[in-house]
């Protein structure tokens, strides 16, 4: 091991020492959450399995902890989580959580564009981000480590947006849209765990933390910064032309809603013949649904004794 990878164990088992007693003075029931080591080899099988270096200090955090348990124990008693998460994932749980989340990439060339991330973001409650990072759901750049109630995800950021830290850590929760960098790197995360740990000990009211002494801590934490709020764009994307993406989705609609009433209209019969439609715009005289040539529409007006 070099000086240089001794000196990263060392600051993450300190960071992790501290957050163990930060949580014995706040949360003492959920400290037999924390998993036993990981074995080197299971790590070497994580990176693997999913093609990418981890982080050193990610590596050395889970050889102090390998992830952590639900929120029951091995005795089928009810523990409040350690973490802001139901769970930090062990090294099996890592694998299977980033193959599940990779397998929801679908390129968007239309969305995935800095422009239109801007103009969502502009609108105030379509797209909120705070920091460096790139909105793409199942993105291939990341390590998914931990998760809330299958919600909110924790993963390690490879392919950051600019300004951000191949590393970092980032909290996503795709309902509400929210996408948070917490630290720049593993290392930082802990720290700023831990002081946020002993703030609450010290001042609740001053710490970004909400506790609950039956769940753990609730998984916003963190979050209350300026660039969080509705409309507010992160640095990275302050020069950004926005780009209304909607034109070009309604068009894909419109299109998709075209195909389906042909389609429907094809299979259509009146008074136990086939009369074939074909849509063109919207037509509410027409009683299979839709549009359809000028040479039908007399007809169908008599036939159903429309004015």
């Amino acid at each position: 091991m070099t000086d240089t990878g001794a000196d990263v164990d060392k600051r993450v088992a300190e960071a992790w020492a501290r957050v163990e007693a930060g949580l014995s003075h706040v949360l003492p029931a959920s400290l037999r959450q924390l998993n036993a080591p990981a074995a080197v080899q299971a790590i070497d099988a994580v990176e693997a399995a999913l093609a990418v270096p981890l982080p050193q200090d990610f590596r050395a955090s889970l050889r102090i902890h390998n992830g952590t348990k639900w929120m029951v124990s091995a005795d089928g008693q009810h523990q409040p989580s350690p973490i802001p998460l139901d769970c930090l994932y062990d090294t099996d749980g890592i694998v299977e959580a980033t193959r599940m989340w990779r397998d929801n990439y679908h390129p968007e060339p239309n969305w995935d564009d800095l422009r239109v991330w801007a103009y969502l973001v502009d609108g105030g409650n379509h797209l909120f981000l705070n920091g460096p990072v790139r909105p793409i759901v199942g993105s291939p750049g990341a390590v998914v480590v931990g998760d809330m109630n299958g919600d909110v995800t924790w993963f390690l950021d490879f392919d950051p947006a600019p300004g951000g830290t191949p590393g970092q850590v980032v909290r996503v929760d795709v309902e509400c849209a929210s996408w948070d960098v917490l630290a720049p790197s593993w290392t930082q995360l802990l720290v700023r765990y831990a002081e946020d740990l002993e703030l609450f000990a010290a001042d609740p009211d001053s710490s970004t933390l909400e506790i609950d002494q039956e769940c753990g801590p609730a998984c916003e934490w963190g979050s209350s910064t300026p660039s969080d709020s509705a409309g507010v764009r992160p640095a990275w994307l302050l020069d950004v032309q926005a780009r209304d993406p909607y034109p070009y989705h309604r068009a894909e609609c419109e299109a998709t809603r075209m195909q389906w009433h042909n389609e429907r209209n094809e299979r259509c019969t009146v008074d136990g013949e086939h009369k074939p439609h074909v849509f063109r715009s919207t037509d509410r005289h027409n009683p299979c649904g839709g549009g359809q040539t000028s040479v039908d529409r007399d007809a169908d007006r008599r036939r159903w004794d429309h004015s």
